[in-house]
């Protein structure tokens, strides 16, 4: 592996470090695809995340993300500028809206797939082995757990 440009800060040896590396490029090639589409990562995962609950409201969008709430109200007004989204005003307290995805929203979902399952193909993630995968999952939830207990 090369980490000319960061040695120093991190180490090859630290799967943490690897890891983040990995991340940081996963997301950077997302971004790029999906800027041809004049959307950002932050945008596509708020698609996603309205998709998979039907309704949403931008308060649980935030906390589902883990983004403030004025990065989501951003995301949120540039998706609905774009007619990704749509946003009502609750009944019950005009404060609130509710996030729905419009048709043009609906028909990118499986696009949004398609980029990531290409990214996942060029990186041969397809071929690990299940019993990594496994291991690598049970790691993750534990790093969840560890992190919760926190709070």
């Amino acid at each position: 592996m090369k980490f000319e440009k960061t040695m120093g800060f991190y180490d090859a040896r630290r799967l943490g470090d690897i890891l983040f590396i990995f991340h940081k490029n996963h997301k950077k090639y997302l971004n790029d695809e999906l800027l041809k589409y004049d959307l950002s990562l932050i945008q596509a995962l708020c698609i996603l995340m309205i998709h998979e609950s039907h309704e949403l409201n931008q308060k649980d969008l935030a906390e589902g993300l883990y983004l403030t709430k004025g990065a989501i109200t951003k995301a949120i007004i540039k998706l609905e500028n774009g007619g990704w989204v749509s946003r009502e005003k609750l009944p019950e307290d005009k404060r609130h809206y509710i996030l729905k995805l419009t048709e043009k929203g609906e028909k990118f979902i499986p696009i949004i797939y398609d980029i990531n399952n290409e990214w996942e193909t060029k990186m041969g993630l397809n071929n690990l082995d299940p019993e990594f995968m496994k291991i690598f999952n049970e790691l993750t939830l534990k790093s969840i757990d560890l992190n919760l207990k926190k709070e």
